[in-house]
């Protein structure tokens, strides 16, 4: 007779656990899943390339992009995004995926058509939280 209200008890909760995780509102279990993207912006001002200094957390996506010129990146620190070195075409996109440890890590852009380094933070930072 205890093993049948032990188990009628259990079952019970089973139930109720299973059906407030089912009630429960979307976006508490996908906040923390969501990636988000950060368009770094390179703009030139006062004959001077400049880039804003990125905040990204691990898994967040960051984009670079050139109009103007071919860019070759350099990142101080591989962990970063899996690779130390990358080149951006002239009208195409880098995208990568944030995969360091908390930090702040430094990093180099360099301008092939002008000759010379994209400065921002000098020299530009990704901030992880």
């Amino acid at each position: 007779m205890k093993r049948k209200r032990f188990l009628l008890l259990a079952a019970t909760a089973l139930v109720i656990s299973v059906a407030g995780f089912l009630a429960a509102p979307h976006e508490v279990f996908t906040e923390a899943m969501q990636v988000k993207k950060h368009s770094a912006v390179i703009k030139k001002a006062d004959k001077k390339w400049k880039v804003d200094k990125i905040t990204a957390k691990k898994g967040d996506d960051v984009t670079w992009s050139s109009s103007n010129s071919d860019l070759y990146f350099q990142f101080m620190d591989a962990t970063l995004f899996g690779e130390y070195n990358y080149t951006v075409k002239k009208s195409e996109t880098l995208a990568l995926k944030v995969k360091g440890a908390s930090g702040t890590y430094k990093y180099a852009i360099f301008n092939m058509a002008d000759s010379t380094y994209i400065t921002g933070d000098s020299p530009p930072t990704i901030i992880v939280p």
